[in-house]
């Protein structure tokens, strides 16, 4: 059980971190205003299947740190003469730690063991509540711990406009997408019971093969 949960980890982390990787720097060098927007909610949606489908505690965090891993080595190795921002990873690690918060540590304390037991309007208001705490955290940390020029410079306005505009746009954009990831996997996994979580040898190893494919896209791709 547990190598198909460190298997859907790194699947899942995977999937984030070409996210972070390609779409944001679509989104970056096309000076999208908000680009953390897209990439976090759709981020939140893949965490929200990981957690439906692996719920043991701490998978959300971790799916973040392997996204981190993916994005340093896309940068380092796939990416070449693009630089790695702190904010960038800061950015992912207090994502999947406040997913990481308000879908594992929370539910438990209600009694819910798993993403899939809780309400759509209780998936919506959990999913909204961590990309709040995220760009908050994010803000933050960014401008008061670690001080990053750009964001000590701006200050507290920038840190409010970050968590007021861009965070408001992440929570509803998580407060739709989360219910249907979670939704989906539910369906997928009443139609196939015996077939999830990576439940066959063919499902193991069509993930394995995914994975090891975006991890090829990060080292030898290049934009």
């Amino acid at each position: 059980m547990m190598k198909r949960v460190a298997l859907g980890i790194l699947l899942f982390g995977s999937i984030w971190g070409v996210l972070e990787v390609y779409l944001g720097e679509t989104l970056y060098a096309a000076d999208f205003r908000f680009p953390s927007v897209p990439i976090n909610i759709l981020a939140l949606g893949v965490l929200a299947a990981a957690r439906a489908l692996f719920p043991q505690a701490g998978t959300s965090l971790a799916i973040g740190c392997c996204a981190i891993l993916y994005k340093l080595a896309a940068m380092h190795f796939g990416i070449a003469g693009t630089p790695v921002y702190l904010c960038h990873l800061l950015g992912i690690f207090c994502l999947g730690l406040s997913f990481e918060v308000f879908f594992g540590v929370l539910p438990r304390t209600m009694g819910r063991a798993a993403a899939a037991d809780i309400p759509a309007v209780g998936l919506a208001a959990l999913a909204a509540a961590a990309a709040y705490v995220s760009y908050a955290l994010f803000a933050f940390s960014i401008t008061y711990l670690f001080r990053y020029e750009p964001w000590v410079a701006s200050g507290l306005p920038k840190v409010a406009r970050h968590i007021g505009v861009a965070g408001t746009l992440a929570a509803l954009g998580g407060a739709i997408l989360v219910p249907l990831s979670v939704r989906l996997v539910r369906r997928a996994k009443q139609a196939r019971p015996a077939a999830w979580p990576l439940g066959s040898r063919l499902g193991a190893g069509a993930a394995a093969a995914v994975t090891a494919a975006l991890w090829v896209i990060a080292i030898f791709v290049r934009l």
